[in-house]
């Protein structure tokens, strides 16, 4: 009699263990599975240079939609300060930056401002016509490419396209610099137009009549008040992620 109690008792303690473990498992699945990915693609803008905090854009955007939507958001920022369009095709090779393309629920483009930038020579005084229309069309058929990758990768999560502003505003800068930005910006909206669940995001009225002193870090990079002004851009389009 003793040696069926012994029995029993063991069989119920390990029936007991194995239901700790499976409720753990599934806790374990269903917590992941809770978290929302994002990932974001660029260069300085979206690795967040001129904030103190590096959070940038993104970082900010990031918090937001853990805010809005109550879950945990982990965000993979492969933004690399330098980075052109044409090096950012180079970077989605990389088996990293497509593996998180393929689990994210929500994707950021922000890319140009160096395309822009090396167009012009780095030479915003005086720009050449034919030049800066050379570097728009360069910049379009990469961003074509851009994002056909990142839609082989993941068919459904939302992809959202910044667009450019003009920090090329001082007294010096050829006054060109604004108009070729918003021609360089309807090729970007032209491809957001093109990509099945693309989404642009405009950006150029954010910087125009302000004091840049307030807003800019620097000559190009905007400081915690210019990032702040983008994030909160993006969280008014950013569509609710589905549970």
């Amino acid at each position: 009699m003793r040696g069926t109690k012994k029995v029993i008792f063991l069989g119920a303690a390990s029936m007991a263990v194995l239901l700790f473990f499976f409720s753990m498992h599934i806790y374990g699945r269903d917590n992941q599975s809770n978290k929302l990915k994002i990932v974001a693609l660029g260069d300085s803008l979206t690795y967040g240079k001129g904030d103190p905090t590096r959070k940038g854009y993104i970082g900010r955007v990031r918090d937001g939609l853990a805010k809005k939507s109550g879950r945990p958001v982990i965000l993979n920022n492969f933004g690399i300060s330098g980075q052109r369009s044409d090096q950012l095709l180079l970077q989605l090779r990389n088996e990293v930056v497509l593996k998180s393309l393929n689990e994210a629920d929500d994707i950021f483009l922000f890319i140009g401002t160096n395309d822009f930038r090396k167009s012009a020579s780095w030479n915003f005084f005086h720009l050449d016509p034919e030049r800066m229309a050379e570097g728009q069309k360069r910049l379009q058929k990469n961003l074509a490419q851009i994002t056909k990758i990142i839609r082989s990768q993941n068919k459904n999560a939302p992809i959202y396209i910044i667009g450019l502003y003009n920090p090329y505003m001082g007294k010096v800068d050829d006054k060109h610099c604004g108009p070729t930005i918003r021609k360089w910006n309807r090729s970007i909206y032209k491809i957001s137009q093109e990509t099945p669940g693309a989404t642009y995001i405009p950006t150029f009225d954010l910087f125009t009549h302000i004091n840049k002193n307030t807003y800019f870090f620097d000559y190009i990079h905007p400081n915690e008040r210019g990032y702040t002004l983008i994030s909160k851009r993006v969280l008014k389009v950013v569509k609710p992620l589905k549970e």
